[in-house]
């Protein structure tokens, strides 16, 4: 049986041309010919965090484009609160604080959905663009690591309507970081070293010094400890003359003789290291002044 090649049936000519029209209404529906749209960034990277600089600002360029023409109100999503953006990763877990604001300095924060960040009049062929200011917050001890928080950008219409959408990844590095100062005792020194000084005056057996080691760090640390008398404290005008002395650091034994010794400590956050020295015996010793230089290094894993 043979199928013909013309449709003779007014009935399904009628229903014919009735398909053809409904799909293309459907076609030139505002789902299929948008009146605007929005381009916004797969991702906005923030530079490498280190808490002891202060963050720079990144520009976060949003851009609006007519199609047919619209009244555009844009809004962020997932903001945690009125310019406020939490970075979630990291090796610890932790969270990254960063401000989203409409100016540079910082000083409009952007508000969350469904308020608007800003509304927009397109003519069809018109474009302008949105600059947003990320900036993550100063001195957060946050752990070593990726940290990340996806943000939504919408233009909806007056009644809600969503026009056009996009997600925009927000990223941040944070480094491994170490600071260390001394207490009460300490000065700051050239290359961000820190200085003690423990003067035991008149030498006499068993005399004790101490100073507190104050340590911030994001993540596990080494403190490799170098003694250049080796434990002894040499005679400044004759050195061939010397004492020896001992180290403890928070009541544990250190080994100074060898020269140099390196603890491991996994813990993070502020750590205070209690240095003790005690003096050995001081006997059949030249007269004169006794010194002895210990280098500390701090050292982030």
């Amino acid at each position: 049986m043979t199928l013909p090649s013309t449709i003779h049936s007014p009935r399904l000519r009628t229903v014919f041309f009735a398909l053809c029209w409904l799909l293309a209404a459907v076609w030139q529906s505002p789902a299929h010919a948008q009146d605007c749209v929005v381009d916004s960034p797969s991702t906005v990277v923030l530079p490498f965090y280190d808490p002891t600089s202060a963050p720079a600002a990144v520009a976060w360029q949003i851009r609006l484009r007519g199609i047919r023409g619209c009244e555009a109100h844009l809004q962020i999503e997932n903001l945690d609160a009125p310019g406020r953006v939490a970075l979630e990763g990291g090796s610890s877990g932790d969270r990254l604080q960063a401000s989203l604001s409409t100016q540079a300095t910082g000083g409009t924060p952007a508000p969350p959905a469904p308020s608007e960040t800003g509304t927009f009049r397109l003519a069809a062929g018109q474009e302008t663009t949105l600059v947003l200011w990320l900036r993550a917050d100063a001195t957060q001890w946050s752990g070593a690591g990726l940290y990340q928080r996806p943000l939504v950008v919408r233009i909806v219409r007056a009644n809600g309507e969503t026009l056009d959408y996009r997600e925009t990844r927000i990223v941040s590095s944070v480094r491994a970081t170490a600071r260390a100062r001394f207490g009460a005792v300490s000065d700051t020194g050239s290359g961000g070293s820190s200085v003690a000084r423990l003067d035991f005056g008149e030498l006499q057996q068993g005399a004790q010094r101490s100073a507190t080691l104050e340590v911030l760090a994001n993540t596990a640390h080494t403190l490799s400890l170098t003694s250049t008398g080796r434990a002894r404290l040499v005679n400044r005008q004759n050195p061939t003359s010397s004492i020896t002395w001992n180290l403890r650091i928070n009541g544990r034994p250190v080994a100074l003789a060898s020269g140099n010794t390196v603890l491991p400590f996994e813990s993070r956050g502020r750590i205070r290291y209690q240095f003790e020295a005690q003096i050995g015996p001081v006997e059949r010793v030249s007269a004169g002044d006794y010194a002895d230089d210990l280098l500390i290094t701090i050292t982030a894993q």
